[in-house]
């Protein structure tokens, strides 16, 4: 049916009714190939562009436009350049080439044409190569550059998160393969050109070239993506200069469709771009024509051409000169067309500022549906129309890019359970000393173990805990774990110094009185033991200021591989990869400044072992916290090691890291509070009246620490702090009442010498 077609199409543009009008020619070239490269469906849109130019009589007066056949060029390079060098060597003479089919059939006639003075216009051919007017020297075409494409696609893909994507050749094979293997949405996410047509795949499967149905051919299209380089204007905008006269964009569809209904023909959307190509033609001869008839041609660029002006009838391929002014006309195109403008660069393409995205969606049957556009004027923004969200384009979700998945991972749920509860737990503990030191600070007990100092140890035991909660935090940006990288290690540290150097300035004290025994350094003030740990605890300060101040030193927030999760298989099939955030990066000066914080604590441990070491035979509990102090001191050291090594060597593995870590957090912080605070309770609770400190009193006779003695005491004589004083002077007021008891009493007294009486000894160690 299709060639009885086009012989009465033949016939009816070469058949002149008896007048004497002139035909003019030009050379149809399209493609009749298989699959979606059949641009055959355009053929009705031409019956309607000559019916409509040749009914118009304003335009071409005197002529009638037509072609002599439509060759076929198969969408191939050799069988376009058969097919016009056919039109070239047969009669009449064509004044103008229109398509060739695609641009592989395209490039090469337009390559040459200009040798015979024709102009082609292409209304199906979107090489970015035609665009070169060096080569194509009188190329034209109604549609964009697919040079537009990819600012296009980069659009599409930041848009939906896409990362990845791969480029295929159309093979008929592809789409069965893909089909059967499930390679569709909502897996993957394909995106078409815009050059196929109408359900294209009923041919492919009515032809044999795929093994599947038209239902899985559907199935596998549903939610494709079609990218297209042209914007119909409204479809109720009038036209201007091409078509029907007040007609419109819809009315055209309307009539393009009936027509290739019933010529047997697939509708495609390039029929409005090839009505709107042979009206190009039309306008530009009828202006030639003009130019012609007046004989003025100045501005044109053709003055100084070879060749003569003849009408366009006379036209032959050897004339340069009516070559040249048709080129010229045709690049002065300017008129609203059912396809959309029509106007053409410098390079002979048509300019265009937007384009389509569409997808195929069924509404009963499987249709292209715009659901976007972008505008090469405000830089590709990706914009959906109206009624159309990522949730209607793709209701199942987005599908992916093929890229592993990253999945940022942070500490098991049961395990931040578990550090939440014993971190609260020690703040509880914190309170529990803190109210333990406000209420008893006034008994002898607590009262030796400096209550004032006891108060920078609590402060320090809290900000260690709350460090926990901010190493167990779960972050999911660089600018969430870059506060928490900063806050913990500054609560860590400092917290830490408070501690230890309370602790520090309890040793020696110890220290100091066992190695300098002498009468004229007995006190030792509470404000003096504090500024001792606040000068331990500011060299820590210092550190950290310079670490987050210098930016050389600030850690380098990073997303590291976490070594202790396999990667996995996502719901859709993708590979997923776990990351962890890391306070610090692979850069030196950061390193080098964490191994100065460790090297300052683990400093501080040294000397504490070597003032531990010193004081170990003190054994008097109730005098000073020797033991104890000891006890944290050995303990911390440990725990000191383990969080260290775990530090350098275990970062990539987050649960691993952030249980030993944290647990170690804990360890340590309960270490210096039950240590510090629990004997004192105990022995609170065994003696609140503090006697038996009373009953450990053995003082030398030789020494009295409230007579301000100059002598040199013996060598188990030792220096005491103001508390100790105090207790010592109640413990002489006892001593005097039960003396005056004794010898008040009605009873047989005793007597005694004064070498007998008992005395206030001096505390041995």
């Amino acid at each position: 049916m299709n060639g009885l077609l086009l012989l009465l199409l033949f016939l009816s543009y070469q058949i002149v009714d008896g007048n004497s009008n002139h035909t003019l020619s030009f050379m149809f070239i399209t493609s009749f190939g298989k699959f979606g490269l059949n641009s055959s469906g355009v053929i009705p849109a031409a019956e309607m562009a000559i019916t409509d130019i040749n009914d118009r009589s304003t335009l071409l007066p005197g002529y009638v436009l037509g072609y002599d056949s439509v060759r076929d060029s198969q969408c191939q390079y050799d069988k376009s350049l058969d097919a016009f060098f056919q039109g070239i060597q047969s009669a009449p003479v064509k004044l103008a080439v229109i398509e060739c089919g695609c641009s592989v059939a395209t490039e090469p006639v337009a390559a040459i044409s200009h040798h015979w003075n024709i102009s082609q216009i292409a209304y199906f051919s979107g090489s970015a190569d035609l665009s070169d007017r060096n080569r194509y020297k009188r190329f034209f075409r109604d549609i964009p550059s697919n040079a537009l494409d990819p600012p296009a696609f980069v659009s599409v893909l930041q848009h939906f998160g896409w990362k990845r994507m791969f480029s295929i050749t159309q093979d008929e094979a592809l789409f069965t393969g893909a089909s059967k293997r499930g390679y569709m949405y909502p897996k993957y996410a394909w995106i078409l050109p815009d050059w196929y047509i109408d359900q294209w795949w009923m041919a492919a499967v009515d032809g044999g070239s795929v093994n599947c149905t038209d239902t899985e051919l559907e199935t596998f299209l549903e939610r494709t993506l079609i990218l297209q380089r042209y914007l119909s204007p409204d479809a109720n905008t009038a036209l201007t200069d091409a078509g029907i006269e007040s007609a419109t964009p819809q009315q055209f569809q309307e009539q393009y469709k009936y027509l290739a209904k019933q010529s047997g023909y697939d509708l495609t959307d390039a029929g409005a771009r090839l009505y709107d190509a042979i009206w190009i033609l039309a306008v530009a001869l009828n202006r030639t024509a003009i130019m012609v008839n007046k004989g003025n041609i100045n501005g044109t660029g053709c003055e100084n051409i070879s060749g003569s002006l003849v009408p366009l009838e006379q036209f032959q391929y050897s004339n340069e000169k009516m070559g040249c002014l048709i080129q010229y006309n045709i690049q002065m195109t300017n008129f609203s067309g059912v396809s959309g403008n029509i106007q053409f660069d410098s390079n002979g393409t048509c300019i265009q500022h937007t384009l389509r995205l569409k997808q195929y969606r069924r509404n009963g049957s499987l249709t292209k549906t715009q659901c976007a556009h972008f505008s090469t004027l405000d830089s590709y923004v990706f914009n959906f129309e109206l009624g159309f969200s990522d949730q209607i384009v793709y209701p199942d979700g987005t599908p992916p890019d093929g890229t592993p998945m990253q999945v940022t991972v942070s500490l098991a749920i049961p395990l931040d359970a578990v550090m939440y509860i014993l971190a609260a737990c020690g703040i509880t503990f914190a309170g529990a000393c803190l109210v333990f030191n406000i209420l008893f600070r006034q008994r002898r007990v607590v009262k030796l173990s400096s209550p004032n100092l006891n108060y920078l140890i609590i402060l320090g035991a809290v900000l260690m805990y709350i460090s926990v909660y901010i190493y167990i935090r779960p972050v999911k940006d660089s600018s969430g774990i870059r506060g928490s990288c900063v806050l913990r290690e500054w609560l860590f540290v400092v917290g830490y110094a408070l501690c230890f150097g309370s602790v520090l300035a309890k040793m020696w004290r110890i220290y100091y009185i066992i190695q300098n025994p002498t009468a004229k350094k007995i006190v030792f003030k509470d404000w003096q033991m504090i500024a001792v740990a606040l000068c331990i605890s500011a060299v820590g300060v210092v550190l950290l200021i310079l670490g987050t101040a210098v930016p050389q030193l600030r850690g380098q927030v990073t997303l590291r591989t976490n070594d202790e999760n396999p990667n996995g298989i996502a719901q859709l099939g993708l590979k997923e990869e776990y990351f962890i955030w890391t306070c610090y990066g692979s850069s030196t000066p950061p390193f080098y400044w964490r191994i100065l914080i460790f090297s300052y604590l683990v400093i501080l441990q040294i000397i504490g072992i070597m003032l531990a070491f010193q004081t170990r035979k003190v054994k008097f509990p109730g005098l000073n916290d020797s033991v104890f102090v000891a006890a944290i001191i050995y303990t911390s050291s440990i725990v000191l090691v383990i969080l260290i090594v775990d530090t350098f060597i275990l970062n990539n593995y987050i649960n691993t890291f952030g249980a030993i870590f944290t647990v170690g957090i804990i360890i340590l912080t309960t270490v210096f509070l039950a240590f510090t605070f629990v004997p004192k309770m105990y022995l609170l609770y065994k003696d609140p009246e503090g006697k038996s400190i009373s009953s450990n009193v053995n003082m030398p006779e030789t020494r009295d620490p409230l007579n301000q003695d100059t002598r040199r005491p013996t060598q188990d004589a030792i220096l005491l702090d103001s508390n100790q004083l105090q207790i010592i002077k109640e413990l002489r007021l006892e001593n005097s009442l039960l003396k005056e008891k004794l010898m008040t009493s009605s009873e047989p007294s005793v007597q005694f010498p004064d070498s007998k009486a008992p005395q206030l000894k001096e505390f041995s160690t």
